[in-house]
């Protein structure tokens, strides 16, 4: 249970964590939430602006031509004091009329006419004049300006135009406020009505005027397609996006009469106020800052098209729940796949999905699913995913290698690792071919019951590890396996788990037990100084076909070999007793020791061996009957 225990908690906890974060996010998710929807919308790249919406600037070209024809003194009426800020307001008259003139159902100007004009009653006149003409039909801005009191309270203050200007135009109604909520890091930039409709409503602040976009899109009879007060921008690109007009084109009578844009006016609205170098210091955006009357501009084709940009669902509960359900579709994938690669094809399927529904849902439904926190749950998956194969894959091969460590030389080992399916396939079982030594200690079970009798039962099993010790390191240094260990007898195989060829194999049998002889002699040495008994011992070797991999009961399994060439090693070291010779082998091991110019194969006669039937014998012309 508490093996589980990591692949169910960890899973649980990712999505909770998922969960919380896309309905409760907090203020550095938030940022980074905006960052990829901004991403998102840059992926989406610039829309089209409806062409109702046009916005004429008092831009940096207009105040400069104004210049130009003040410096020439060659001043056209129209030119009078546009060449600096601020305008006259008898410009703005000019140009409201012109505008509507060309066939707009209504202007708005974001300018606060606030007191009577700097350049006299007859400039406030001028402009009043053209605003009682076309009554109804032209949005002047207002400010709400918020400071505090002397006892350090807050307090808000209505900025309106002056009495005679607001008359003109028709009253109160004709007003729009040009506030807008500046947004906190982690926040979208609102609509203006969400000031102007919604925050002051929540602070019981009555009978303020809606926006100024809302405003003027009420003059020309177009009410907005969406709830404003909750929606944030989505801009159409960067700035200039909207079409524009310089506004000195508009007020020059020549230029204007011409114009190729001046038909774009008819049937929509017009906005007017100042863009002088704004852009790089404006409002940010997903294409970078607008200035206030391209934002302007924007919320006023928001409401027209019902565009503006609203996170869907809008509830935290519900945004949890839709965030977490591509992590339950890829859990549940998870209990059916069991390979890595699924699981990962299957996340990565969810991946690209989510993300191309959120752009889906982004460009088409002008909405924002909850993308961040599922897609970062989906990465999280994939890599529990993928630390939970590596553990596992670690564990198996942990455990590859203590079963094969316990027969092969650690070199191989990492042979046979280095392809962790062929290594299953190995323990699962496959036929080989091999040569199979067998090698017995002459006379061991009377040496055993000697000493059982005189108490030296230890001395006994010391000198025997001692001699297995020695055996099992020569067996190693020529490549064998060591399959088991049968009392004092020792059974090793060449060519599995891995094969250097049948021919190399039996060569290396065979030098092994020349070798075991030879490392028999050492110790038999030592053993005379020790004044312990001596020992002797006999190989036997065959060469042929077996079956190899592991066998035993569920409880205990070993990696060995099966099959008559087993069978034919062991009787053949039993002969070395009758043909006194060391090193014994059969036919087919002579037959690859063919042309090996230092182990020549010397004929030891035909015997007959019992369970198998007459079979000629081999040995090594360099341990000939009595040697070693």
């Amino acid at each position: 249970m508490t093996r589980r225990l990591p692949a169910a908690v960890l899973p649980a906890l990712l999505l909770l964590w998922v969960g919380l974060s896309a309905g409760w996010p907090g203020p550095r998710w938030r940022v980074a939430e905006r960052g990829l929807e901004d991403q998102l919308q840059r992926l989406l790249g610039p829309r089209r602006p409806p062409a109702a919406v046009t916005l004429v600037a008092v831009d940096d070209a207009t105040l400069q031509q104004g210049d130009w024809y003040e410096r020439n003194r060659q001043l056209p009426a129209w030119a009078r004091g546009v060449g600096s800020l601020p305008w006259p307001r008898a410009a703005y008259g000019l140009l409201i009329e012109r505008l509507l003139a060309a066939g707009a159902r209504a202007v708005a100007v974001n300018v606060v006419f606030e007191g009577p004009s700097s350049r006299g009653p007859a400039d406030d006149a001028a402009l009043a004049a053209v605003l009682a003409r076309h009554r109804g039909r032209v949005a002047l801005a207002a400010e709400m300006q918020e400071g505090e009191d002397q006892q350090g309270a807050g307090s808000l203050t209505l900025v309106t135009p002056s009495d005679q200007l607001l008359a003109a135009s028709g009253g109160p109604a004709q007003l729009g406020l040009t506030n807008i909520l500046v947004p906190r890091p982690g926040d979208r930039l609102l609509h203006p009505e969400a000031y102007a409709g919604a925050l002051l409503r929540d602070r019981k602040v009555n009978d303020t005027p809606p926006a100024l976009s809302t405003t003027v899109l009420r003059l020309a009879g177009w009410p907005p397609r969406g709830d404003d007060r909750e929606s944030a921008l989505r801009t159409y690109g960067a700035e200039g996006s909207l079409e524009r007009l310089s506004a000195w084109e508009v007020l020059d009578p020549e230029r204007w009469a011409h114009h190729p844009r001046r038909s774009a006016l008819a049937g929509g609205v017009a906005l007017v106020g100042p863009v002088v170098s704004e852009g790089s210091a404006g409002y940010g955006t997903s294409f970078g800052s607008l200035s206030g009357l391209e934002m302007l501009g924007t919320a006023t084709a928001n409401s027209l098209q019902g565009d503006g940009l609203l996170s869907w669902p809008a509830q935290p509960p519900q945004r949890a729940l839709l965030a977490v359900v591509p992590l339950l579709l890829a859990l549940a994938a998870g209990r059916r796949l069991s390979a890595i690669q699924a699981r990962l094809g299957f996340v990565a399927l969810l991946l690209a999905l989510q993300l191309a529904a959120g752009l889906l849902v982004l460009q088409q439904g002008n909405r924002w699913l909850p993308l961040l926190a599922p897609l970062s749950g989906l990465v999280g998956l994939a890599l529990l995913y993928g630390g939970e194969a590596y553990l596992r894959e670690a564990g198996e091969r942990l455990r590859l290698r203590r079963t094969f460590e316990r027969y092969v030389a650690p070199g191989v080992v990492a042979e046979i690792l280095a392809d962790p399916e062929a290594a299953e396939g190995i323990l699962r079982g496959r036929q080989l071919e091999v040569t199979v030594l067998m090698s017995d200690i002459r006379g061991f079970t009377t040496l055993t019951r000697q000493r059982s009798k005189a108490g030296q039962s230890e001395l006994h099993v010391r000198q025997l590890n001692e001699y297995l010790g020695a055996m099992v390191e020569v067996v190693g240094q020529h490549g064998g396996t060591i399959d088991k260990f049968i009392g004092d007898a020792v059974m090793a195989v060449f060519g599995s788990p891995l094969s250097r060829g049948a021919r190399e194999e039996a060569r290396q049998a065979v030098r092994c037990g020349l070798a075991m002889r030879a490392a028999l002699a050492a110790l038999n040495a030592d053993w005379r100084r020790r004044g312990l008994a001596e020992l002797d011992n006999g190989v036997g070797l065959a060469s042929g076909p077996v079956v190899a991999g592991q066998i035993g009961s569920p409880k205990r399994l070993e990696f060995t070999v099966i099959g008559d060439t087993v069978n034919l090693a062991a009787r053949l070291e039993a002969m070395t007793r009758q043909v006194e010779a060391p090193l014994v082998f059969d036919t087919a091991t002579a037959v690859l020791l063919a042309g090996d110019a230092e182990l020549r194969p010397a004929s030891l006669g035909s015997r007959e061996v019992k369970g198998i039937g007459p079979v000629e014998l081999f040995g090594v012309e360099a341990a000939a009957p009595g040697q070693g």
